[in-house]
């Protein structure tokens, strides 16, 4: 009976002191010496998790499994997102050694995740390069959307998810999709950051109640945002080097000259960096209505915190301070802010 005992202690210590270990497993022909690295991260900010050297043509890491998480691979010349989870990663490197003649290709085989980890950097590439064609980047795309539609049980769809919301992909469309994610993916990692992205881009959309601002006008005074609740205001995104913006102004300051006594207001942030530049433009366009600025350009903190990539960019807000319209322009802003007052 003792030993029986002991046996199960034993067992379990054993058990207790089991840690779960992920595998990335490989080949890279030619490449012995090498160094193969898993980096947390992009650019100057990445992290180096692990790493192996290449022996006879093989290399293998395997660490700690903390949990489900995006990373790169490097290879030489070359790069490879993969998804590291349970399921054992094989991994085959061809060339990325500097040779124009050899073709550069990495293939990464593991679970159902890997194939749409991959799938989803093409698309997202084939995004981006299209924009030089004309390709809209803040439009639902039908394909995409399929995409999504197939792979709500994979983890790296909610990173795929992410990476189009951040990119200036509908907002809408992505917090219809996240709410059909499966729930293990919801509760992942990359669900819950994805979800944490919404709530905090949710007050900046229509029908969101656009956040405070506090920022000083040119004589140096603090006016909020929230001091004009009670009007219909437009929040006004420009600076004095942005052309659009100045082509907006005549029709700008039409719409304020009508409305102003009915309850209207412009609001304008400026991403400039320079006062005298900013001041300027402010009295040689004769512009009558609140200016505030940060004076820090596009590290303005407001430009930040709304999602402010170009400018111009406008918000126009009830009384009550929701967002009902954004990025009107000419007569359609003119209609719209009329409809107010009728």
């Amino acid at each position: 009976m003792k030993y029986i005992y002991i046996l199960f202690i034993a067992f379990f210590v054993g058990a207790c002191n089991h840690v779960e270990k992920y595998s990335i497993s490989g080949t890279w022909e030619g490449a012995d010496g090498q160094i193969v690295c898993l980096l947390d991260g992009w650019g100057e900010d990445a992290r180096v998790v692990d790493s192996a050297v290449v022996r006879d043509g093989k290399f293998h890491m395997g660490k700690e499994f903390t949990g489900e998480k995006r990373l790169t691979l490097s290879m030489g010349s070359g790069t490879e997102t993969i998804l590291l989870d349970r399921e054992p990663i094989v991994v085959e490197i061809v060339g990325f050694l500097g040779d124009k003649n050899m073709r550069n290709s990495c293939t990464v085989k593991g679970s159902p995740e890997q194939a749409v980890m991959k799938r989803a950097g093409e698309l997202q590439f084939t995004r981006t390069f299209a924009v030089m064609f004309g390709y809209v980047m803040d439009q639902k795309d039908v394909s995409l959307e399929a995409f999504i539609d197939s792979n709500l049980n994979r983890v790296s769809i909610a990173y795929f998810m992410e990476d189009l919301l951040l990119s200036k992909y509908p907002f809408e469309e992505i917090a219809k999709d996240y709410e059909r994610l499966a729930p293990e993916v919801k509760a992942s990692a990359a669900g819950r950051s994805l979800k944490g992205h919404i709530d905090y881009m949710k007050p900046t959309q229509m029908g969101g109640i656009a956040p405070d601002i506090d920022l000083t006008t040119p004589e140096e005074k603090h006016v909020s945002l929230y001091s004009l609740r009670g009007k219909y205001v437009l929040l006004d995104f420009w600076a004095s080097w942005c052309g659009p913006c100045r082509k907006e102004i005549p029709n700008l300051k039409a719409i304020y000259e009508r409305f102003r006594d009915k309850g209207f207001e412009i609001y304008s942030v400026s991403l400039d960096d320079k006062r005298d530049a900013w001041t300027k433009a402010i009295s040689e366009l004769e512009l009558p209505w609140v200016h505030v600025s940060s004076l820090k350009g596009w590290d303005c903190p407001v430009a930040k915190r709304y999602g402010v990539t170009s400018v111009p960019k406008m918000y126009l807000l009830n009384p009550k301070g929701e967002i009902v319209a954004v990025d009107l322009r000419g007569e359609e802003l003119e209609r719209k802010v009329a409809s107010f007052f009728n």
